[in-house]
């Protein structure tokens, strides 16, 4: 017998504009899906964010990097994969 497991994260933010929301993100990081990992994002606001997208795509550049951090630590805990030697 062995044990499989799988680490999940979920991870979401908010661009937000004087409070108000703008953009809406989130992703689900999974040890088996970590390096493939979607990113959703939803404007929920087209006025703030055309006003401001400067801002709300500095935000999402942020949220894209601390997704990239989490599945660089989820790659990290898994075993290398052993490849059949030749004999």
């Amino acid at each position: 017998m062995a044990l499989e497991t799988e680490k999940k994260t979920s991870l979401t933010g908010s661009s937000k504009i004087n409070g108000q929301q703008a953009v809406y993100l989130s992703a689900n990081i999974t040890t088996e899906s970590a390096g493939n990992t979607t990113i959703n994002q939803s404007i929920t606001s087209q006025e703030l964010y055309r006003a401001n997208r400067d801002e709300c795509r500095k935000d999402i550049d942020a949220f894209q990097d601390m997704v990239w951090a989490i599945e660089d630590e989820m790659i990290a805990e898994i075993p290398p994969v052993e490849t059949p030697t030749e004999e």
